[in-house]
């Protein structure tokens, strides 16, 4: 009963003078080093130990070994300088007169570290037994010091690799880097990705990545799986935080979810996370949580470029361009290069909101209704939108990989002015304006006048809100012919016609589409001293030539 009494009271007291040693260690701020030099001494004063040593990792969990100076090296041997995979009750080892006691430092199912206190001995059975229970209430208490300590450092060191990680100029690079070191950490066997962006409308904006252990098996943008993508194309279900159809892929118990919010609130993705362990504790799922916010400052990153791109670049572009390295400076960097330009302009647009359209807002809805189309096929033409100058768009043909030839980047062009002025004359039927153009006096329909050129072009991003444009005397040639074509026309210059095999004798840049030419006719351009040279296109019917 009295040892019982004496053992209880030990450990009230080790508890005690622990406790308010670490509060005065943490007031003081000490590193860990400081603060086990000045606590192992407590615990061996106690315990009635008089050598001790203690094996475990530091605040950048790296290892950490102290001992006291009477310590043997052949106690040493019997300390294991690798801390075991699993935790095991206090051992006794006889040391000629003195008794060893070693205990593991461990919370739940993860060693942190490991303890050996020396006791002057000889000592019964049931005197070393009781040593040993008081050994086991000192490493509880160094546990959870310990713990809180690697806890933080984990933290950590998981949000600085995955940072550093998501740095990688190419998203899905970075990703993998992240999550597979997320994964090896916090024993993940299976973990998808959902990303996308909030402020878009199209579906596939959204995209996602599938690991297995950490590695990337498969994801959207080069091997889809087809139950994955059903799921994907349905947006309003993929962003609901109630639905949980991607965790019902993975089999097994344990399966988390954590939505992925933009700083406004809006939800831009979902991690499903699988343990191999079937659940997570509070520690690991902190972890998630700051992963998660790594993530998302990433992807508003990653998003806010992509919106920036689109503004210029078709979805495809855009997507090769975040994928490779340096960009920038490779693709969208001022450089000269021969390209076609493309000048179009809704025509007699003066006159149709004056005298057809009666007020403000049905001019605004006809000019995003048509510029929308406008941008719609340019990109569907390999194009790029340069800028909207009032009513008119202009789009490049080139950029931004320049990759195509000029041949290539000539029938694009044509092609696409043919598109836009098909589509114009459709969307004025779909709009009602035909009829009351007509009845205006104005023209037969709603359409454009267009002028393409082609020459040597400074193009990349310029001025201080950096917009993707071009400067040469080919995009002022372009214009002025822009300006000269009567509604519905679409004229070239002869300069753009010498990217042709055949010249001006007739093309068929679609399977859909013939183009002939009718020709040379020549227009004054000012201040410069040589006339230009042009033909008049005519779209999928014979011209002639007299």
């Amino acid at each position: 009963m009295n040892s019982d009494i004496t053992v209880l009271k030990t450990k009230q007291r080790l508890s005690e003078e622990f406790d308010r040693a670490i509060e005065e260690c943490l007031l003081e701020k000490l590193p860990l080093r400081k603060t086990l030099g000045r606590i192992i001494p407590l615990l061996c004063r106690i315990l009635g130990a008089h050598e001790t040593i203690i094996r475990t990792m530091d605040e950048n969990l790296k290892p950490l070994s102290m001992k006291s100076k009477g310590f043997r090296e052949e106690w040493s041997l019997l300390v294991p300088r690798e801390l075991p995979e699993v935790e095991f009750e206090p051992k006794t080892f006889p040391l000629d007169d003195d008794l060893l006691v070693v205990a593991s430092l461990d919370v739940v199912d993860r060693v942190i570290g490991i303890c050996g206190f020396v006791f002057k001995g000889p000592l019964s059975a049931g005197a070393a037994s009781l040593k040993a229970e008081l050994v086991d209430t000192a490493a509880e208490l160094l546990d959870n010091y310990l713990e809180s300590i690697a806890s933080s450092a984990r933290k950590q060191s998981i949000t600085l690799y995955s940072t550093e990680a998501l740095r990688d100029r190419i998203f899905e690079h970075g990703a993998d880097k992240a999550v597979a070191h997320l994964c090896s950490e916090m024993r993940l066997e299976e973990f998808i990705l959902v990303y996308g962006d909030s402020d878009s409308a199209m579906g596939d904006d959204l995209r996602y990545r599938y690991y297995c252990d950490g590695k990337m098996k498969h994801n959207s943008i080069d091997n889809p799986e087809p139950p994955f993508m059903d799921i994907l194309q349905d947006r309003k279900r993929t962003l609901n935080e109630k639905d949980n159809s991607f965790s019902r892929l993975l089999p097994g118990e344990g399966v988390m979810e954590k939505p992925l919010h933009s700083g406004m609130g809006s939800l831009i993705g979902k991690l499903i996370i699988r343990p191999k362990d079937g659940g997570l504790n509070p520690e690991s799922r902190d972890i998630i949580r700051i992963f998660a916010e790594c993530l998302c400052q990433r992807l508003f990153d990653y998003n806010r470029e992509r919106r920036y791109l689109a503004k210029c670049f078709c979805p495809r572009d855009v997507q090769r361009l975040l994928s490779e390295p340096d960009f920038y400076g490779r693709y969208l960097s001022p450089r000269e290069e021969n390209i076609v330009i493309l000048y179009s302009d809704i025509s007699s647009f003066t006159s149709i909101c004056e005298k057809v359209l009666s007020d403000a807002t049905e001019i605004g809805e006809l000019v995003n209704r048509w510029s929308r189309k406008v941008l719609e096929i340019l990109y569907s033409r390999d194009g790029v939108f340069d800028k909207m100058v009032g009513d008119c768009v202009i789009g490049l043909f080139g950029p931004p990989f320049f990759e195509s030839s000029m041949e290539e980047r000539t029938e694009n062009a044509i092609a696409a002015a043919a598109d836009i002025v098909r589509e114009t004359m459709a969307l004025g039927v779909e709009m009602g304006l035909e009829e009351r153009i007509r009845e205006a006096g104005i023209q037969d329909h709603l359409t454009t006048s267009n002028g393409i050129h082609c020459g040597p072009t400074s193009v990349g991003f310029f001025g201080p809100n950096e917009d993707y444009t071009g400067f040469s005397s080919a995009m002022n040639h372009a214009a002025r012919l822009q300006g000269h074509a009567s509604a519905g026309e679409v004229l070239v210059t002869s300069a753009l016609l010498d990217n042709l095999p055949g010249g001006p004798l007739g093309i068929a840049p679609r399977e859909d589409l013939t183009v002939d030419f009718a020709g040379p006719w020549e227009i004054a351009v000012k201040n410069v001293t040589r006339p230009m040279e042009y033909y008049r296109c005519y779209f999928n019917k014979e011209v002639s030539y007299e």
